[in-house]
């Protein structure tokens, strides 16, 4: 075992059933790594590993969904209802981070064209009169026609795809719902002495007293936000023996939890986790607090849509070598960052402490991870940084209007 922070279970971003697989970014069955992403980011350095490998939360992603995405080049909507009956609800952000979340990316659509409206007859018919031509000037129609709405969000649904072009997405991520207001600050979240050696039950309860927590709050902020939540329920298992699921068995990891947006569950391996590798007693519960948020970071993207945006502009501009990465790492960053502010709403008891929280924001403990789609430890340990210190503002958290030198 290791000490806080340090060791091989680095926080991977989270993805979604819908999204991609294991990272924050990108499409996933389910779950994954990211909100919608795939595989961390960066290969372990012996610390905490990289972000998530390439795919679009999740998301994410996986959050890969949203990526690590579990795949960054179909369009937006291969749709998910297909993908739900041909992987038999494999689900898949992806939430979103340099040892990404991993979400099974359904089908997502090719990228095909949106047919533009026909011409009305009056549009190719030359005016007879000028008081016909006066009247077509001044049609409130004509004006509509000609001047389009800026783009806003809206929650979508798991097998609808965001409607516009990359800039259209882009506008839309930058002023989703998760930049704007704050966290709840919490009264209460009371987590169990949990020794270093510690039984699955054991682990099953800190799991369930750090969710109880966790639900509270994002619960809170979604209904501020007018968003859906579903509080997951948290299965404990001992690989390999996978627990039966609304996903499919393939999709589990012996080290990294599945979240299967199917089902609500996260299905937790018992060795998994920075709360596994503490030495200090104390550190135990803390550790797995912050564990489980960025898990929760894969539910985030998939109940609030943004892995489902970021997944439909993943299908957009994924396949572009300079703005596809820059994507899924604005994606994952920002589920980083909620993680990280997620966790300094419960009472100081029960938040990561100093010591924690400085292993993780030292960029010695994390490795870039293999380009194209990797993640400075500059940037990573910024936004985790900022997080930490949010007081749980979300605009601080927003990624997606950062100078590109913050979100390298």
């Amino acid at each position: 075992m290791s000490s806080a922070g340090m060791g091989g279970n680095g926080p991977r971003p989270p993805e979604g059933d819908g999204f991609a697989p294991k990272t924050f970014g990108g499409p996933a069955a389910g779950g994954g790594r990211d909100p919608y992403g795939g595989h961390p980011v960066g290969a372990p350095t012996g610390h905490f590993g990289g972000p998530s490998g390439p795919r679009g939360p999740s998301g994410p992603s996986g959050p890969t969904g949203p990526t690590g995405p579990n795949s960054h080049g179909s369009g937006p909507k291969r749709t998910w209802a297909l993908a739900l009956v041909a992987l038999g609800c494999i689900g898949a952000m992806v939430l979103v981070v340099g040892g990404g979340i991993t979400f099974l990316a359904l089908n997502q659509s090719g990228g095909e064209e949106v047919a533009a409206p026909l011409e009305s007859e009056s549009a190719t018919t030359e005016p007879t009169s000028a008081t016909e031509t006066d009247s077509e000037t001044d049609s409130p129609s004509s004006s509509a026609a000609e001047t389009t709405e800026p783009p806003e969000f809206e929650v979508l649904s798991p097998i609808d795809r965001p409607q516009g072009d990359a800039d259209d997405i882009w506008a839309v991520l930058e002023d989703n719902p998760l930049t704007d207001g704050s966290l709840p600050a919490l009264g209460s979240c009371d987590l169990p002495e949990t020794p270093v050696e510690h039984s699955a039950e054991e682990l099953q309860a800190v799991l369930d007293a750090a969710g109880d927590c966790l639900n509270q709050l994002w619960a809170t902020a979604s209904s501020d936000r007018g968003l859906p939540w579903h509080s997951p329920e948290i299965v404990v298992y001992s690989w390999p023996d996978v627990p039966t699921s609304s996903c499919e068995e393939d999709t589990f990891e012996e080290d990294f939890p599945r979240v299967c947006n199917l089902d609500y569950t996260i299905y937790w391996p018992e060795d998994y986790g920075r709360g596994a590798e503490q030495t200090d007693p104390e550190l135990v519960a803390p550790a797995y607090l912050w564990d489980l948020s960025y898990m929760y970071m894969i539910r985030v993207a998939w109940d609030s849509s943004v892995g489902a945006y970021y997944s439909g502009l993943d299908g957009l501009v994924g396949k572009d070598e300079d703005l596809g990465p820059e994507v899924w790492r604005r994606y994952n960053l920002q589920m980083h960052c909620l993680s990280a502010a997620a966790t300094m709403q419960v009472p100081e008891q029960s938040r990561p402490p100093q010591e924690f929280r400085d292993a993780l924001t030292d960029e010695n403990n994390w490795s870039a991870g293999d380009p194209p789609r990797s993640i400075e430890p500059s940037s990573r340990v910024h936004w985790l940084a900022e997080g930490f210190g949010s007081d749980g503002e979300l605009s601080v958290c927003n990624t997606w209007e950062a100078d590109a030198d913050l979100v390298a």
